[in-house]
């Protein structure tokens, strides 16, 4: 089967080296301000762990991604309306998407997720924190890796592994960068300088700083209502930040990857990296 080389949607991954850096929460923000952009979004909980993108939009998940495995739901049954139309796809903690699943459970998923190829213009993929290997192979089947970064030295040392791991052993030439939870945009732009100079003693991958998202107390208080910041408090200067860091996904040009075919389940192979 031949598939087209314009695909339209483009996925996102967003990823960190460990937990506790706010990575489901850049996820849900960005997937929101996206679809708050006009942009037609879906948010995927791919993380198998501690699936709770759901509970951060304050919405009820009574199938989840699993489904689409073990009930052979269809894909209509598991998605339900987030904020601005954003199309949610819920997780399950201890199952969903994992390239430790059987191969014809993997064929299924992208089956279920290849109508929405040409649909939607971004798909953000919240995957499990860590170097693990089923989560990193399911990082590079996106077309951007986004890794959320801050400036706690484990969480520094662990996003270094990270990319280290993505670049030698799945061939990502390209990785983004958000500094979360940082003072001042002037200290995530340190912070990404002082960590690219770290990675280019070593590796060989280009890193692109997409932008900052600051430290902020109504991230918490969205947290507890149950809510996503940008919507809750659409005034916050992380909810300023989200926003910005949206329309950079907007106004950015990304090619069609082989990464972003696999996560389809596209036979088509194009030519580059990850």
């Amino acid at each position: 089967m031949n598939f087209r080389r314009d695909r339209n949607a483009r996925v996102i991954c967003v990823t960190s080296g460990k937990g506790g850096v706010g990575k489901t929460n850049v996820s849900v923000n960005l997937a929101t301000a996206l679809a708050a952009m006009g942009r037609k979004t879906m948010l995927v909980d791919g993380d198998v762990g501690l699936a709770n993108a759901n509970i951060l939009l304050g919405l009820n998940a009574p199938t989840t991604i699993a489904d689409l495995i073990t009930r052979n739901a269809c894909m209509k049954d598991v998605v339900i309306e987030g904020p601005s139309g954003l199309c949610v796809v819920p997780g399950h903690s201890g199952s969903g998407v994992s390239l430790a699943m059987p191969a014809s459970d993997r064929r299924r998923l992208a089956e279920a997720f290849r109508p929405y190829a040409d649909r939607l213009d971004h798909i953000v993929v919240d995957t499990a924190s860590g170097i693990h290997a089923e989560t990193l192979e399911l990082v590079a089947d996106s077309d951007t890796v986004l890794l959320v970064l801050n400036d706690e030295p484990t969480a520094f040392m662990d996003a270094y592994a990270m990319v280290k791991v993505l670049a030698s052993d799945h061939g990502c030439a390209e990785i983004a960068i958000v500094t979360n939870m940082v003072a001042s945009d002037h200290s995530g732009r340190e912070l990404f300088r002082h960590f690219k100079e770290v990675v280019r003693r070593f590796l060989r991958v280009d890193l692109v700083h997409l932008g900052s998202v600051p430290r902020d107390n109504h991230v918490r208080e969205a947290v507890f209502r149950k809510r996503c910041l940008v919507e809750a408090f659409p005034g916050a200067r992380a909810s300023v930040a989200f926003n910005k860091l949206a329309r950079r996904f907007v106004d950015r040009v990304t090619p069609p990857t082989i990464g972003g075919h696999r996560f389809f389940g596209l036979e088509e192979a194009l030519s580059g990296a990850c």
